[in-house]
């Protein structure tokens, strides 16, 4: 019998912190802004160990017959990739101009080429930051963090600072893990040239039904 290889499932964003996705009446790939608890209509089934560079199985959550041009993920930069299209020697491209803005005549990778691939665990923790009436984080200090919001550069901005999400894939999967009623502690990377700062993340216990 002949064993499945392993294989990792990711979505990706790109650098406006949109996500990649698939729209099922034209058969087309597409972006849609990140919606906390949804999961975009695209993802991808990469090889375990996940290595650059790769070969992406592209899957539609609605199975159309469209097949996907030849990719190739490469690394880009720091937990950030590009897709690369052999044939045509191109890159993939998501620009800010409105949902279906997605084409595969990039001649070089910048920034509007640059994706952020992002786990389950990664997704949920994501959701959970954004809703500030159930995650909280407070610094080492025990002030509160402002509440964040979506920036370009695949990056959360608390108040003046802005907190790359490509430097905090560990944080995001622990605060994914909180159990309702719990606190945890993590530490958050605001840029590549500073260390980590320690921070608390507590999620609220559910809310009680009043005795009748």
């Amino acid at each position: 019998m002949t064993e499945t290889p392993p294989t990792l499932r990711l979505w990706f964003m790109d650098w406006f912190g949109w996500m990649l996705d698939h729209n099922s009446l034209k058969d087309a790939l597409c972006r849609t802004p990140f919606q906390e608890g949804r999961l975009p209509g695209l993802s991808a089934s990469v090889p375990l160990p996940f290595q650059l560079p790769c070969r992406p199985l592209l899957e539609k959550r609605i199975s159309m017959p469209r097949p996907f041009p030849e990719m190739e993920l490469r690394e880009h930069a720091p937990n950030r990739v590009v897709f690369f299209l052999p044939q045509s020697g191109t890159y993939l491209r998501s620009a800010p101009t409105g949902a279906d803005s997605i084409d595969f005549g990039a001649p070089e990778p910048r920034e509007w080429e640059t994706f952020f691939p992002m786990t389950m665990e990664m997704l949920r923790g994501l959701s959970l930051i954004l809703k500030p009436d159930i995650v909280s984080l407070k610094d080492d200090a025990g002030h509160s963090l402002p509440a964040p919001a979506l920036q370009h550069g695949s990056s959360l901005q608390f108040g003046d600072r802005s907190l790359p999400l490509f430097l905090n894939t560990a944080a995001l999967i622990q605060i994914g893990q909180i159990m309702p009623g719990n606190t945890t502690s993590l530490a958050l990377t605001w840029s590549a040239d500073a260390p980590p700062t320690p921070v608390t993340a507590s999620r609220e216990a559910p809310t009680q039904p009043p005795s009748p």
